[in-house]
């Protein structure tokens, strides 16, 4: 065992031998708070911008990922709410030419009740398809706005004190 200073190691005769080394200073001075001359403000901007600026960079692909997702599912939606509208119409043209040519009765009654689900059923997809056009409109604005602040040339600080 020897000592040298303030590092020590310790050796033993075994198959284990380890080191222990205690290389502090008695006195160390504490770390020191906040700068005097910080204002509670410039934390929360601070916070706030190590927290947004992240979305303006390529580190959250993940978050892409997950949105790119959620459109295509929008779209796939968007895609069957048409067909299913298209549909709709056409049972709808369909059943009225038939119930024009039935004679009063049960089969007429029938073919009157799926002319009217079927108009029904135009109208509500057509009201879906709408809704999710509006929805696709504000998340191209949304786009456009993220990418036209993330595109904002970046001054260094030696331009803005120039």
């Amino acid at each position: 065992m020897g000592s040298f200073g303030n590092k020590m190691r310790l050796q033993s005769n075994n198959r284990n031998s380890f080191g222990v080394y205690a290389n502090s200073v008695p006195g160390d001075p504490l770390p020191s708070g906040p700068p005097s001359n910080s204002h509670p403000m410039s934390w929360i901007l601070g916070l706030v911008v190590s927290f947004v600026l992240p979305f303006f960079t390529n580190k959250w692909g993940p978050l892409w990922v997950l949105k790119n997702r959620i459109s295509n599912a929008v779209q796939t939606v968007e895609d069957i709410v048409e067909a299913v509208e298209k549909v709709a119409e056409e049972v709808d043209k369909i059943a009225e030419d038939i119930a024009d040519d039935l004679p009063q009765g049960k089969l007429r009654n029938l073919v009157e009740l799926v002319e009217n689900m079927a108009e029904k059923t135009a109208k509500t997809a057509d009201c879906l398809d709408n809704v999710i056009d509006k929805v696709q409109e504000a998340e191209d604005q949304v786009d456009d706005i993220v990418e036209s602040l993330a595109k904002k040339p970046k001054n260094s600080p030696k331009e803005s004190q120039n």
